[in-house]
């Protein structure tokens, strides 16, 4: 009979008895002793980042420093079942269950085929086989997968711990090293970080930055070219405020169905990611690892959002002119259009010549879709945009105290401490209750339908009571955001210069303007614009703001 032996082999072992070598002669001599004939098939299977390496060794399959939880990346394992099922050998011997699988569904149904094919798996701590101890099998591999997710959940505590604390568990990002776990500064990457920011601000896109960075020989973390999603991880990532954000992300095991070479298997389980609930997430302030300023960060994530959206409606992004991108027509919604003004010529061959802004759709389309002309000067427009933001400017004691009516209204601390004991007394309530459930189930008094759908809807309140909780606990540091942004914001609007006014510095304070023309009671056309600000959030901007530029008037 024909034999082969499959190992899996850990890249880290210091255990020279497991060591790859040393099996391959145990092996070798446990054929020749039990009266097998070793068979030709075989194979080493190693994989380094991206980089795979095979090699053909006879009778044995292994897979270094592979999981042994999930099939997805065990080669070795995988093209054993391919000659087990061209029948290339007839026996397979496996150190323990733990080397086969860790995971139940895989473990069983495979063994369950081999059995089927008269393919006889050993076992050598028991010596027990699949022809004979089934049910063992099966016991000792479901021992297996609970333990492996125990170690899991343990390792999973450990590192939420770590990072409770401050420690950086994932990928240093760049402007960073990281020592003891803890993330420290690079000055001269932060340098760049800082530029890759002002750039965007500046009207570049992604692409165009990441090239300049290539010219200027600057690398990223890893030492190698940028691209413009590496651009876009550094404008979206808010550890350059100072914000350590961790475990926004959870490996969780799935099924998928997947039919395997030619064998008809189904149901491996791997691990996945799945996105973890943001009221779970682990967040560390840390003003040390700060590049630029929560002014700066926000305002390009607000102008990220406008460009997806002009992306969306077809538009390019654009700081050519003083308007671009800023300037819509209220009636019909869409973008008006800067167009040079011939004036009549003079006598001298001259002209006059001046610059409007037009309704996009009334200038292509005249009034089949928007019946106002809805035109106006530039210098006309330049001024109203300038006497609005003045008025704004002059009004801020108005300003204060919308902002604290929005506190109060949205993020109050009034009876907090009242409400976090309340939903807690309700927490502990289901907890006891949950307690209670399963003392029924185990004296029999429910059946197993009945303690699961009574403990899945008393797990989903205590989820959501628990939700509520965090939110109430984190209503400071919502309040403090809040009072900064708000803060930030005033204080750059004051600093303006209203004679030296452009694109980009409208864009830090304006995320649009609404022009729109209408005729009085009296018949006159009357011209006026509505401003959108960008001060703290929309609700603030479009509930409160609103109100203020009435009472200003």
């Amino acid at each position: 009979m024909k034999c082969v032996a499959y190992c899996r082999v850990s890249k880290d072992t210091e255990d020279q008895l497991n060591s790859l070598d040393n099996q391959i002669r145990h092996y070798s001599e446990l054929f020749r002793k039990e009266g097998y004939q070793g068979a030709e098939c075989g194979m080493y299977y190693s994989r380094d980042g991206k980089e795979e390496i095979t090699k053909y060794v006879p009778s044995i399959f292994a897979d270094e420093g592979i999981s042994g939880t999930k099939l997805k990346n065990r080669e070795a394992f995988k093209y054993m079942l391919e000659c087990a099922y061209r029948k290339e050998f007839d026996v397979i011997y496996v150190k323990n269950i733990q080397r086969w699988a860790r995971n139940v569904a895989d473990g069983a149904g495979i063994l369950k085929k081999l059995k089927v094919m008269g393919i006889k798996v050993i076992f050598e701590d028991g010596n027990i086989n699949n022809f004979e101890h089934e049910m063992t099998i099966n016991i000792l591999l479901s021992t297996a997968q609970e333990e492996s997710r125990a170690k899991s959940t343990a390792v999973q505590f450990g590192i939420r711990k770590a990072q409770q604390i401050g420690k950086w568990t994932s990928a240093v990002p760049y402007g960073y090293y990281a020592k003891d776990g803890i993330l420290k500064p690079m000055p001269e990457q932060l340098n760049v970080v800082k530029t890759v920011f002002e750039l965007y601000l500046s009207g570049w896109g992604g692409t165009k930055i990441s090239k300049y960075l290539n010219e200027n020989n600057i690398s990223t973390q890893k030492g190698r070219k940028w691209a413009q999603a590496q651009v876009y991880d550094i404008l979206t990532n808010k550890i350059y405020i100072g914000k350590q954000i961790s475990h926004t992300v959870q490996n969780t095991d799935i099924n998928i169905d997947r039919i395997v070479h030619n064998t008809g298997d189904k149901q491996y389980m791997y691990k996945s990611q799945k996105p973890v609930d943001e009221s779970d997430w682990i967040t560390v302030h840390k003003e040390e690892l700060r590049a630029v300023s929560d002014e700066i960060f926000y305002a390009v994530q607000e102008e990220n959002a406008k460009r997806k959206e002009l992306h969306g409606q077809g538009n390019r992004p654009s700081i050519k002119h003083i308007f671009s991108n800023l300037l819509y027509c209220q009636h019909c919604g869409r973008a008006m259009r800067r167009k040079n003004l011939f004036g009549w010529k003079k006598k001298d061959g001259t002209r006059n010549m001046g610059i409007e802004w037009v309704c996009v759709n009334h200038d292509m389309y005249h009034n089949s879709i928007c019946e106002y002309r809805n035109s106006w000067h530039e210098m006309a427009l330049i001024e109203k945009v300038k006497s609005q933001i003045a008025k704004v400017k002059d009004n801020q004691d108005e300003l204060d105290k919308m902002f604290q009516d929005y506190m109060q209204l949205f993020l109050s601390t009034d009876e907090v401490s009242d409400k976090i004991e309340e939903l807690q007394g309700q927490l502990n309530d289901i907890r006891a209750e949950v307690s209670a459930n399963l003392k029924l189930f185990t004296r029999n008094i429910i059946d197993e339908e009945q303690y699961k759908q009574q403990n899945d809807e008393l797990q989903a309140s205590k989820k959501s009571i628990e939700a509520e909780l965090k939110k109430l606990r984190r209503i400071d540091d919502e309040r403090n955001e809040a009072r900064k942004k708000y803060n930030n914001y005033v204080a750059f609007l004051n600093k303006i210069d209203l004679e030296n006014l452009d694109n980009v510095l409208l864009k830090k304070i304006i995320s649009r303007i609404e022009a729109f023309t209408y005729i009085n009671e009296q018949g006159k056309t009357v011209k006026d614009i509505y401003i959108v600000w960008n001060m703290l959030n929309k609700t603030f901007d479009d509930i409160f703001y609103k109100k203020a530029l009435n009472e200003f008037e």
